[in-house]
């Protein structure tokens, strides 16, 4: 179990699973919450040292006009293409964990929050699982993760489907978690199922202490 400053809860699972909603609600319970994704962007940035090192690597033909990293650019150039795509990774991930800590350690030193949490689709595969004290894996149906992808970015289904297949699947997840929440229902249900983990696990400052394995 990871000795932090701060418990911390990894929250992560295929895209279209629910995580940022479940992200939500925990804070909503005190949780302080920090998206993997977002401070992937941030370490991009052209003011940041991660940016050179991207541009060597892929090019100046993924910029944009104002001079910063086109996601979408760089995106077309790592999809399906396992080597790129570990090549970004190794420069990306690094900064991500180190930011985590550093937000993390601040936010405990305040003492504002009884928890942090961390929203990452990639939490296993940056290693930000490292820093966490218990693993949320959210899982749902592929139709309603397809469904919810389709809705919320605005594409067709074989590019969500597309999406669904390019990582890891919920059975390789699930080896590394030890809550395991079907979003497979309302809202409600969700907040419900949330609930009934939290109760089942007693809070403590330095790690979890209660049920080992729950999956509901």
């Amino acid at each position: 179990m990871q000795q932090n400053k701060i418990t911390t809860i990894g929250v992560t699972g295929i895209t279209g699973s629910g995580t940022s909603t479940v992200s939500s609600i925990l804070a909503e319970r005190g949780g302080f919450v920090t998206h993997a994704d977002k401070l992937a962007h941030e370490a991009m940035h052209k003011t940041e040292p991660a940016f050179a090192e991207i541009i060597q690597i892929f090019g100046k033909d993924i910029l944009t006009a104002s001079g910063e990293i086109n996601r979408r650019a760089l995106g077309a150039k790592v999809f399906g293409n396992k080597e790129d795509l570990a090549k970004l990774e190794k420069i990306i991930h690094p900064r991500v964990i180190q930011r985590t800590r550093t937000i993390f350690d601040k936010i405990a030193d305040h003492g504002a929050h009884t928890f942090a949490v961390i929203d990452a689709p990639l939490l296993i595969e940056s290693g930000l699982n490292s820093m966490c004290d218990s693993i949320w894996l959210i899982t749902a149906p592929d139709d309603q993760r397809i469904s919810r992808i389709t809705t919320r970015d605005k594409i067709d289904e074989s590019t969500a489907k597309r999406r669904l297949s390019s990582r890891s699947g919920d059975e390789t997840l699930k080896k590394q978690a030890n809550i395991i929440i079907q979003n497979n229902g309302s809202l409600i249900a969700l907040r419900s199922k949330i609930e009934t983990v939290l109760k089942a696990m007693s809070l403590k400052k330095h790690g979890f202490e209660g049920l080992e394995i729950l999956e509901i």
